[in-house]
């Protein structure tokens, strides 16, 4: 921590009017570093991710655990915001704001009058960050965009990994707007920097299209290269056995992922206790191991089925081999190496107890983040936002009854 203790954002006023996973993304590393992050919300059912952990399909739990992942230690402010009343307030918070972000759609934006343009006057030094789905121009610029489709499907991402039989579950919740988050965090930051070089606001803005394009552009480059793409194959018959997955004794899956197989191939041979492969004539060039790939898949996996689990670990471990195991949604949360990085940390909360959260993916030197707290209970905090607006009285007990 720096000496003056003081969180990297600290004094940084931001306010969202955000739904969903994509915009409170961004806010949650603002607010992980210190900046005052104001939710507005809207009466009655607020953010609809509020609820959205009791969707069927997703894990069931009384805590509302999708809110809380992207909303701890923001302040949340329920405000109508088509009544003019309430328009006057967001007004005087965004006058004294650093940055705004929103994730509404383009015609909820022109129509509540939170565009860019109009804020700017109200504050010619915000710093206005804007997601959308499919971005803002083109023909549907106006439709409403998740990153189940914006992200995975018009990326090519699923299609390049459908299974024949189909999916047995969707894409996990938010694994598209997380990471695009973060894209919106950076831009954010950008602006900043920028406001603190010129002293002027700026627009900054990103999409769930241009994300998941960004997150698959390798395979799109290739397409733009013109180049000739390969037919699926099922995994025995796989073009290579460097990044398949592999079956223990038992009955647990294991992943490879020999990215240098001409450094690793020999160490591999002997982890896998097949030295017989280094000089069998099948197997002992890149060559002959391309033309006798379907065999080679054969050996390896009747291989990993000599022994469990532990035991290839520990071996491949020992010869440099890079591997993992397939975790499961418990040892993923409970790994070890996340808990020793910082990655899965504690988290206090006032009415589900001691229990665990992720923390944002980065770290900055000299600074410590913003303890993990709860997300705030709809409208918590409209009565202290308001009162440091001025508001009091009858003026104030309007914007309580929600």
């Amino acid at each position: 921590m720096k000496q003056d203790n003081k969180p990297l954002l600290d004094g940084i006023k931001v306010i969202e009017l955000t739904t969903m996973v994509f915009g409170p993304a961004a806010g949650v590393v603002l607010s992980d570093y210190g900046a005052d992050v104001i939710k507005i919300e809207p009466p009655v059912t607020g953010d609809l991710n509020r609820n959205w952990h009791k969707i069927v399909g997703l894990p069931i739990s009384d805590m509302p655990y999708t809110f809380q992942m992207t909303n701890r230690n923001k302040k949340s402010v329920v405000l109508d915001l088509k009544l003019e009343e309430s328009y006057e307030v967001l007004c005087k918070l965004v006058k004294n704001a650093d940055v705004l972000i929103t994730n509404y759609r383009l015609d909820a934006i022109s129509r509540l009058k939170i565009d860019y343009e109009t804020m700017k006057t109200v504050n010619p030094k915000i710093i206005y960050a804007l997601a959308t789905g499919y971005g803002e121009e083109g023909e549907e610029r106006n439709k409403p965009g998740y990153d189940t489709v914006c992200y995975w499907s018009r990326s090519a991402f699923e299609n390049h990994i459908f299974p024949y039989e189909g999916w047995l579950h969707n894409f996990p919740f938010g694994a598209g707007d997380h990471p695009s988050g973060m894209t919106l965090f950076a831009s954010i930051m950008s602006g900043l920097y920028q406001r603190f070089q010129t002293g002027e606001g700026c627009k900054v803005t990103t999409s769930l299209l241009a994300n998941g394009a960004w997150s698959n552009s390798v395979m799109l480059q290739a397409q733009l290269a013109n180049a000739e793409f390969r037919e699926k194959r099922p995994r025995d018959n796989a073009y290579n056995f460097i990044s398949l997955n592999y079956k223990t004794k038992d009955d647990l899956l294991l992943k490879l992922t020999l990215v240098n197989t001409a450094r690793d191939w020999l160490p591999f041979c002997k982890a896998i206790r097949r030295e017989n492969f280094i000089n069998d004539e099948l197997f002992c060039t890149a060559e002959n191991r391309i033309k006798n790939m379907h065999s080679l898949i054969k050996e390896i996996s009747d291989a990993f089925l000599e022994e469990d689990m532990n035991y290839w670990l520990e071996r491949l471990t020992a010869f440099d081999i890079p591997h993992s195991k397939i975790f499961t949604y418990e040892e993923a949360a409970n790994d070890p190496q996340k808990i020793k990085n910082g990655i899965v940390v504690p988290l206090d909360h006032p009415e589900y107890g001691s229990i665990k959260t992720i923390s944002s993916p980065f770290d900055v030197g000299g600074y410590e983040k913003r303890t993990p707290g709860p997300a705030p209970n709809l409208g918590e905090h409209t009565e202290e936002v308001l009162r440091s607006l001025g508001y009091t009285g009858d003026q104030l007990e309007k914007y309580l009854d929600f």
